[in-house]
């Protein structure tokens, strides 16, 4: 792996880390909208991560998620319910984005947000193996 890409992954582990923290206090203050779109990221993030092992650089939303479930969960590098929690966390910040629809309510929050807790963790226990 290059230098260039060990930092990538280091830059996109920390924003993941981050944006849990920022999606926690969100949630905690009730901004639904702001908690959702920081869940998102979250794992969005550790995808790129993930992506950047394979030399792939930054992306489009779009690509990342495409790229992901064929580089890492359908080679069963990553378990499928992981990728299934990322398609799911795409699919609401995608509407969210739109505005069509109210963010999901709390509980459902609380929810995504152990989603994106489980995903951080096993993106940080993938790239321990490396």
């Amino acid at each position: 792996m290059t230098p260039g890409a060990q930092d990538l992954i280091d830059l996109r582990v920390q924003q993941a880390t981050e944006s849990l923290t920022e999606a926690r206090l969100l949630l905690e203050k009730g901004m639904r909208r702001g908690a959702m779109d920081r869940v998102y990221f979250t794992m969005f993030y550790c995808a790129c991560a993930l992506l950047a092992t394979k030399e792939f650089g930054p992306s489009r939303d779009g690509n990342v998620a495409a790229k992901f479930q064929r580089e890492f969960v359908k080679t069963g590098l990553i378990p499928e319910q992981i990728g299934d929690r990322f398609k799911r966390a795409t699919q609401l910040h995608q509407v969210d984005d739109l505005g069509a629809q109210a963010p999901p309510d709390c509980e459902r929050l609380g929810e995504l947000l152990v989603d994106a807790e489980s995903f951080l963790t096993t993106t940080k226990l993938f790239l321990a193996k490396q």
